[in-house]
Order: C-alpha cells, then sequence, then structure tokens
C-alpha cells in the first residue's frame, strides 16, 4: 500500500524528496516529508494525508478542513479541535488547537479523518481569533464551499445563531448576512437553487471536484459523534 505521506528515511538518499518534487509526484511539505500529488488531487487522498499529519482523536478544522473539502494549496497551519494542547510541529507546521463547541451533525468522518463539515468550516474561517489575513480569499473559499457542496449563507447563519457566545460570533453573522444580500441581488445560481431534498447529481460539481468524489474509497459520509466543549 502506497503511505499517504513519504518521509525522506523512506528514501533512497536526502536528495531523493527533491527530485520527486521536481518531476511533480510529490508535493513537499517540508525538507523531510511530502505528500503524493495523485492522493492530493481526490478527497479521499486529501483525508488520509491529513488524518496522517495531525494528532490522534482530533477534528480537523478551518483551513484545513477547507483544504481537504477543496484542495489546493496545503495549509500553513494543521487547525485541530481537542482539548488536549501539543507544542510539537508535524510536518514543518505548528498545530493550531482550538477549543470549540461541535454538534454531532457538524462532524462527518472521511477514511481515518474527522472533520468538520463544510458549513461548519465555512463557519470556523470567519471566527478565527485573529483578524482575516485576506477578506477576499477568504471569501472566494466560502463560495468555493458554498457552491461546491450546495449549501448557502442562511445554513451558516443558523450555526452561527448556536455559536451566539463565541467572541467573533457577530463578525461572523455580518460576513454571512453580507453575502446574503450580495447573492440576493443576483442571478440565481444552481448551486444555491439546487433542492435541497434532490439526490446527488454529480453535473451541478466541478468536474475536478467531481473526479475526487467519485475516486474516493466507498466509504460513506457520516456524522461522528463528537462534543468539544468552548
Amino acid at each position: 500500500m502506497v503511505p499517504s505521506i513519504l518521509y525522506t528515511k523512506d528514501l533512497p538518499g536526502p536528495l531523493s524528496l527533491n527530485r520527486l518534487s521536481e518531476f511533480g509526484t510529490l508535493r513537499k511539505l517540508d525538507e523531510t516529508a511530502g505528500y503524493w500529488s495523485e492522493h492530493g488531487g481526490t478527497l479521499y487522498g486529501r483525508a488520509t494525508i491529513v488524518a496522517t499529519v495531525t494528532p490522534y482523536s482530533t477534528v480537523a478544522c478551518s483551513a484545513t478542513a477547507a483544504w481537504v473539502w477543496l484542495g489546493g494549496a496545503f495549509p500553513r497551519t494543521l487547525d485541530v479541535i481537542s482539548k488536549s494542547h501539543f507544542r510539537s510541529v508535524s510536518v514543518g507546521r505548528r498545530i493550531r488547537v482550538f477549543k470549540r463547541h461541535t454538534s454531532d451533525d457538524q462532524v462527518m468522518r472521511i477514511a481515518e479523518l474527522s472533520l468538520t463539515t463544510p458549513q461548519r468550516t465555512a463557519c470556523d474561517l470567519v471566527m478565527m481569533p485573529e483578524a482575516i489575513p485576506d477578506p477576499l480569499e477568504i471569501r472566494e473559499t466560502i463560495g468555493a464551499l458554498m457552491s461546491t457542496y450546495r449549501f448557502n449563507p442562511s445554513d451558516c447563519l443558523d450555526i452561527v445563531k448556536q455559536c451566539r457566545y463565541h467572541k467573533f460570533a457577530a463578525r461572523a453573522r455580518m460576513f454571512f448576512e453580507s453575502m446574503q444580500r450580495d447573492l440576493l441581488s443576483e442571478p440565481p445560481d444552481a448551486a444555491f437553487a439546487y433542492p435541497r431534498d434532490a439526490p446527488f447529481d454529480m453535473r451541478l460539481v466541478p468536474s475536478r471536484t467531481a473526479a475526487s468524489i467519485r475516486s474516493a474509497a466507498p466509504l460513506p459520509l457520516r456524522p461522528q459523534a463528537m462534543a468539544v466543549t468552548a
């Protein structure tokens, strides 16, 4: 079985990692490890990569969960929900821990990874403890999550209501209300107008994401019971 993460100790020499990266076979995470490019192109593959580099019994959230759902550049930190503290780094990334209340229906499991749902992930991105570094980038990421997984700002507003005591809940509410106003002023998008109870239609998913979902291992996406107190 091909490992999700390849370390220099698994290779003939220290330069092998660089050579594989130059060929495009592997994406380097730091000078000691990288992941197979092919694995990074599927939803299941990205989940196995994150499950390998994050601590056991944690829930991937925020930017890390967004990468699993959408792909793109690997995040600069490993964001997880946990009651524990982790001082060590993993593949050159700091493990950033959040202690948040997460209801059962806001956590899913893909392969060996527990992660927040796309809706909860969108909320967490806006409720980051620091100022949003690039509001346009965050908005584009959340828009991609909404378009790909067929939800809209009202779904996020419902989650924000459950987190009304969160320090940045007001900021999140304003953000999603603004998105909702913008959507109402534009022609309806198929991703938002799609009936909630209709069967999943792969034609409404961008081709790259659709291919990722098709190639995922046949494990169902199912909520995982977990509640982490704030």
